[in-house]
């Protein structure tokens, strides 16, 4: 008889043992899932971002082009610019398209030696979900806002 009621004591313990595999397990795979759904937000995020760049960057070699390429008259950038600052808005296309470049032109002159030399300075601000206007940057965006600017100035 004592055989008998240690047999029907130890009937349970596998159950016990499997609901603890399960849950275990249950708690792995949400814990996966978590990581695989940061990380592809992450990359969604970070090329985002390398299109930003560089529709920044197009925008700020946009202006220098016509910047050192065009001459003056009414209306260009480079008129524009030097007589005092613009601003310009830039919609590029292909695997930038999305984006919103606003570009910044400012200049002065400066004396070195006898000559004259014209300094202008680019600011270009590209962003996915610009202002009204459109324009870029843009203060009250969305968790998916990505803003990139480039900054650079040449003289003429």
């Amino acid at each position: 008889m004592t055989l008998r009621a240690t047999r029907r004591r130890q009937a349970g313990f596998l159950v016990i043992a499997g609901v603890f595999l399960l849950v275990v397990l249950a708690g792995l795979v949400a814990y996966l899932a978590t990581v695989s759904s940061t990380q592809q937000a992450a990359s969604a995020a970070d090329l985002q971002s390398v299109r930003a760049y560089q529709a920044a960057r197009a925008g700020a070699d946009w202006a220098v082009y016509l910047l050192l390429r065009t001459s003056g008259g009414a209306g260009t950038l480079k008129t524009d610019c030097e007589a005092g600052s613009t601003t310009k808005t830039l919609v590029p296309g292909g695997n930038l398209s999305g984006f919103t470049v606003t570009v910044s032109c400012s200049s002065a002159t400066y004396t070195e030696g006898a000559a004259a030399v014209r300094t202008y300075s680019i600011v270009s601000n590209a962003c996915n979900e610009p202002a009204a206007g459109p324009v870029c940057p843009n203060t009250t965006a969305s968790s998916t806002y990505v803003d990139r600017e480039v900054s650079l100035a040449i003289t003429d």
